[in-house]
């Protein structure tokens, strides 16, 4: 019996191809890691963002890169034979960024070190695979370079993803990660005051989607750390002394309730891990040579574990959500800070803990708050009323 033949399809007899909007649409809803291409051009490192990139074959080790054949980065790979692929770790966002704009020099900023066939491979990728070219094919706009593995490494870490034009990351609790980095961006000043923040642009520059993106806006905006229009559009609110008093009230009122309901009961051995913080804050303070990022991290340190003697991971989110330390970085002079940090306050509190005496811890934390909120109101008088 005969077998049918196999044949390649008539493009124009059967039938029209999809758009290529339609078909970009499509694609992008399957999510991909998110490699840079690098290669040399002569003895000059070159490289490019790519996402077409597979592992082919595992007797023998082989892999599969598409390039798009108007990247000048392709000519160079053909060239040298020889090429990298650098697979982006979550926090490499602006290295792939970087790498995939037109430029004269993507390599600008980024450290590298050279495999044994040569090729370039970037430091702080979460993998690295120096390939030696085999073969190539052309598919459309596209040249397929088939490549035999010449070394390859991994590192800890979690991978960058590609999703629906979107750099991101493999969590499953992104929006609440979202909303920390966002927040972080509005206390820190990245977008000045009054002016719009777009969804988008922030997805692209924090590494998330667009949809958590506009969640932590309506977090922020009920904080009113964004004023949101019925509109849609959000822009970055001015903080008034008011609006920062009751920060700092906030998180009092949360220490002071694990106090009045945990000390007593507290384990021994937690109140030595918050006495030794505290007499940590002393010896930073005392030193004089430390940098106010070191002294920050040591109070953050002692609140987490005052906070953990509740045992409640939602107390110490609710903490640390009304924390607003980024935005008086640039506001507070060298005298103010001392006072904001009130190294004697944190003796008096930690002296109390360790005795478990509730009604001192109590007031030194209200003390401490309203201290605090003194010092932010004298600054934010001299700026006009708002920062």
């Amino acid at each position: 019996m005969d077998l049918p033949t196999t044949q390649t399809p008539d493009r124009t007899t059967s039938g029209a191809l999809v758009d290529q909007e339609t078909f970009r649409q499509v694609a992008g809803q399957f999510t991909t890691g998110v490699t840079v291409i690098t290669t040399l051009d002569g003895d000059r490192p070159v490289g490019t963002t790519a996402s077409a990139v597979a592992s082919l074959s595992m007797d023998p080790p082989m892999m599969l890169v598409c390039l798009n054949r108007s990247s000048a980065t392709h000519d160079a790979m053909q060239a040298a034979g020889v090429f990298g692929v650098n697979i982006m770790a979550r926090d490499q966002t602006s290295t792939a960024l970087q790498f995939a704009r037109k430029g004269p020099d993507k390599f600008d900023g980024v450290d590298w070190s050279p495999a044994g066939n040569g090729a370039p491979l970037i430091d702080g990728s979460l993998a690295t695979i120096a390939c030696r070219t085999v073969e190539t094919a052309t598919g459309g706009t596209h040249t397929v370079f088939l490549a035999e593995v010449a070394e390859a490494h991994s590192a800890p870490g979690e991978p960058l993803t590609y999703y629906r034009g979107i750099f991101g990351r493999f969590d499953e609790d992104d929006d609440d990660k979202a909303y920390a980095a966002l927040r972080h961006w509005v206390l820190s000043r990245r977008t000045p005051v009054n002016e719009r923040l777009d969804p988008q642009e922030l997805a692209i520059a924090l590494g998330f989607r667009p949809g958590n993106i506009n969640k932590a806006l309506v977090r922020l905006g009920a904080q009113k750390l964004v004023e949101l229009t019925s509109a849609g559009a959000a822009t970055v609110s001015p903080i008034n002394a008011d609006l920062a008093a009751g920060f700092f009230a906030a998180q009092a009122a949360i220490e002071v309730g694990v106090i009045d309901t945990s000390l007593q009961g507290a384990n021994n051995d937690h109140l030595a891990r918050l006495a030794d913080a505290g007499r940590q804050i002393a010896a930073l303070h005392d030193s004089g040579s430390t940098t106010l990022e070191a002294q920050l991290e040591t109070v953050k340190a002692f609140h987490r574990l005052l906070l953990g003697l509740s045992n409640s991971k939602p107390l110490l989110a609710a903490y640390e959500e009304m924390a607003t330390t980024e935005i008086w970085h640039h506001a507070l002079d060298e005298r103010q800070w001392s006072q904001f940090l009130d190294v004697s306050a944190f003796a008096v509190l930690t002296d109390a803990l360790a005795a478990r005496d509730t009604a001192t811890a109590r007031a030194a934390v209200l003390q401490h708050s309203q201290r605090v909120a003194d010092i932010v109101h004298e600054v934010i008088s001299t700026r006009g009323g708002s920062i």
